[in-house]
């Protein structure tokens, strides 16, 4: 009997930290390769425990960005980050120009954008 509440201890403590564990971050070619396996009728929980992602949730998330984005969609913001020199400045403004792009593209597709350029 003792066993079994050392056990239900240990995996009370696991579950705690789980709840508290520091926000993963991914990188967009993990994220790109999550994707594209999803996509293609992979299991998620497979692909998640495969490349090490903590939650399959974060997959239907990048899907969900690749799909209204393109990969541009799946790249971090690097926001609020004073030390970012000019040329990376330029090009989150650049990936920032393509997402609204797109997003211009699908408001024409459903005719929600009249006589708007």
């Amino acid at each position: 009997m003792n066993s079994g509440k050392h056990a239900y201890t240990e995996n009370k403590k696991e579950r705690i930290k789980h709840v508290y564990k520091k926000k993963e971050r991914y990188s967009p070619e993990l994220k790109l390769e999550a994707v594209k396996r999803a996509l293609s009728g992979e299991s998620v929980k497979v692909i998640a425990h495969h490349l090490d992602i903590t939650d399959p949730d974060y997959i239907y998330k990048w899907i969900d960005q690749y799909e209204m984005y393109g990969e541009v969609g799946l790249n971090r913001k690097r926001r609020n980050h004073p030390q970012l020199d000019k040329d990376a400045i330029i090009q989150e403004l650049e990936m920032e120009n393509e997402i609204l792009k797109k997003y211009l593209q699908i408001l024409k597709r459903e005719g929600k954008l009249r006589n708007s350029k």
